[in-house]
């Protein structure tokens, strides 16, 4: 596996698109569990927060967007970065699939980035509109990585599941560090009441996350001895690994640390223990990156 410049460049962009995805659904899940039991005022600082946090990521993929075409181009040419700026190049990516990823992507994006600009969470009513309608346009980002790729000629079953099982881990890894920000945001029993609520979440969140993550395998993967044989596989298992290991921390955090929050102290090995899950969590991205990139499955 040969790794260009042009190739890092690709693996950043499609890393700025997850940034952005994983904002936008982490932060969803932390809306939908911080309305329980939270004290109004705290709520409000912490939405803020939630809310500056959005604009930052969207913002980054909104960037992502537009600059996928001419990288795309730069990468076809092989002529240096007067690549991308080559007409015809520029032309042939604006006219292919990509072009038509990268259109849809910055249109979304433009309406996510009003939505979440727009958020005050001034009535339920009003609430609950926003976030259907925020929730919506996470389900079609997710579903425009299957416009390229392994996926794009796949049944719109196989799309569906992908889809799915992109907003599973995004809502679970993206929800890390709006979670490690509440430790710092909000009291200790309110921490608590929110790491009990995502606790009970991520048990449904995870098991979509599994069996979706299961039945790509098997779309993929042609036998079991290619897990160990091929690139591809070999990086699912890796990826396979990393996830295993934030099953754990996850039920460390739920079983072990969240029961026992009764002191500062306590609040401060929780956000410790997060830490290193959002950096096993960024091993899963860079890893799903790599291969959904730069290496295909055999078939």
């Amino acid at each position: 596996m040969q790794i260009s410049d042009w190739s890092v460049l690709l693996l950043a962009l499609k890393l700025a698109s997850y940034l952005a995805i994983l904002a936008l659904a982490g932060t969803l899940v932390i809306r939908v569990i911080s309305s329980y039991e939270v004290d109004e005022t705290n709520l409000t600082y912490f939405n803020r927060y939630l809310k500056r946090w959005q604009i930052i990521c969207v913002a980054i993929g909104f960037i992502a967007a537009i600059l996928q075409i001419p990288i795309e181009a730069g990468a076809m040419a092989e002529s240096g970065l007067s690549g991308m700026i080559d007409p015809f190049m520029l032309e042939i990516v604006w006219q292919s699939v990509i072009g038509e990823q990268a259109l849809f992507r910055v249109l979304v994006f433009i309406v996510v980035m009003i939505a979440v600009c727009t958020w005050q969470p001034v009535s339920k009513t009003i609430n609950y509109i926003n976030f259907a309608f925020m929730l919506l346009m996470l389900i079609l980002l997710t579903y425009s990585f299957t416009f390229t790729g392994h996926s794009s000629d796949k049944s719109i079953l196989i799309k569906g599941i992908l889809t799915l099982h992109l907003v599973a881990i995004a809502s679970w890894a993206g929800s890390l560090w709006p979670l490690y920000k509440s430790c710092k945001l909000l009291p200790i029993t309110e921490v608590k009441t929110v790491m009990g609520y995502f606790g009970q979440l991520a048990i449904a969140i995870v098991f979509v996350l599994l069996t979706s993550g299961m039945l790509l395998i098997l779309q993929y993967l042609n036998s079991f001895n290619e897990i160990l044989t091929t690139n591809y596989g070999q990086l699912i298992l890796l990826k396979l690994l990393f996830v295993s290991a934030m099953l754990l921390l996850g039920a460390w955090h739920k079983f072990f640390l969240v029961p026992k929050l009764k002191r500062q102290h306590h609040v401060d090995v929780l956000k410790r223990s997060i830490s290193v899950e959002i950096l096993v969590a960024c091993f899963v991205l860079i890893t799903t990156s790599v291969f959904t990139t730069l290496v295909g499955p055999t078939y």
